[in-house]
């Protein structure tokens, strides 16, 4: 009987261990899976916000007349020293580093570039299908693309008495995006397919990465090391199962496909063990990141629609005080219900306290007239 009972009891225990193991795991392959999302929608974000400020750029360029009449004159001189002094005034007034312009032509050849002063290339992008399409529709369009210089690409017509007589096009290039990224402790490094690339484009000499060209400057380099120490399988399951743990990074592969589906390569993130925890469902710290990293009011519009729920309850009174007055109509309602609900919860000293603080802090001075 004892033996039965003995039985009973190990088979018992083995059940719960294996229970409680199989519980763990698929709860660290849930935190895996929400971290490999929160990242994406960075990186969504961020692209898209990129797309609009370069739209925006490549739409007052091209009525730009002193352009036009550069083209009509067939002067690339001129297109060249128009384009170059722009994009450095971009540069130094918006702060648009890793900005590049360029003009296609008939049948859409380079007419000028802003680096290059005298053109080497002389290709077509006659194969560009989101050029085509802007000959076609005489509409902007924004996309990804891996041809010279590779990069977030915003192109839109030239026009003059009704007729498109070239494209003006911007492009920023990836080491914004590392840039943006890293500010939210998301290290990244985008590999482009090498096939993809011409062999006269900015990043044509960068280190390679299991056959994959590095597409910025600005990487990690010891990341970078990092990736490239990985054994070959290791890689492909990266690339194929979309992330992989291993000597305390999490790593997350997201294919970058330009607005035709093609695929031009990847953009591999990076994050430490202890961030890796800011990602994963630990929203509290990530949140607090959001809030103290000069983010834009648009980058926290993005950020609350992106999660689902009402972050804005997360913040401290101090918080509350501060953004109020930059909130935009179209997150009023979130904010206001949710600044009503956390002060709602101080006392009468604490609600005091905080009026008297910010009364102090924005205090104006000056003499009475």
């Amino acid at each position: 009987m004892k033996k039965i009972f003995f039985a009973i009891i190990i088979a018992v225990s083995t059940a719960i261990v294996v229970l409680m193991l199989n519980l763990g795991e698929k709860r660290e392959i849930n935190k895996k899976n929400i971290a490999y999302d929160t990242i994406n929608k960075f990186i969504l974000h961020t692209l898209n916000s990129e797309k609009i400020q370069s739209l925006s750029l490549a739409i007052a360029m091209s009525k730009n007349r002193a352009i036009a009449d550069a083209i009509l004159q067939n002067d690339p001189a001129k297109g060249y020293k128009i384009l170059h002094d722009t994009t450095q005034s971009f540069i130094k007034h918006l702060n648009r580093k890793y900005i590049y312009t360029q003009i296609y032509g008939r049948g859409l050849s380079i007419f000028a570039r802003s680096w290059e002063a005298n053109l080497s290339d002389t290709m077509s992008a006659a194969g560009r299908m989101d050029l085509l399409e802007i000959v076609k529709t005489r509409n902007p369009k924004t996309t990804v693309e891996s041809t010279t210089p590779a990069g977030v690409k915003a192109s839109a017509p030239i026009v003059y008495n009704g007729h498109i007589i070239g494209i003006l096009e911007v492009t920023t290039l990836f080491d914004r995006i590392v840039s943006r990224l890293r500010e939210y402790r998301i290290e990244t490094i985008p590999l482009l397919r090498t096939d993809s690339l011409h062999p006269s484009d900015l990043i044509g000499n960068n280190p390679k990465v299991f056959g994959y060209a590095i597409a910025a400057k600005n990487y990690n380099r010891h990341l970078a090391e990092t990736l490239k120490s990985l054994e070959p399988e290791e890689f492909n399951e990266l690339i194929h199962t979309d992330y992989l743990q291993s000597g305390g990074l999490f790593f997350a592969a997201y294919p970058i496909r330009n607005d035709f589906g093609k695929l031009l390569g990847y953009f591999i993130t990076i994050v430490s063990k202890e961030n890796f925890e800011n990602f994963s469902g630990k929203q509290q710290s990530l949140i607090r990141s959001i809030f103290t990293m000069e983010s834009t009011k648009d980058d926290i519009y993005h950020y609350v629609n992106s999660t689902g729920e009402n972050i804005f309850s997360q913040m401290s009174p101090q918080q509350i005080m501060h953004f109020s007055p930059t909130i935009e109509e179209k997150d009023r309602i979130l904010f206001d219900e949710a600044a009503k609900e956390r002060l709602r919860s101080l006392s009468k000293e604490e609600l005091i306290d905080l009026i008297v603080h910010n009364y102090h802090k924005n205090k104006k001075q000056g003499t009475i007239k």
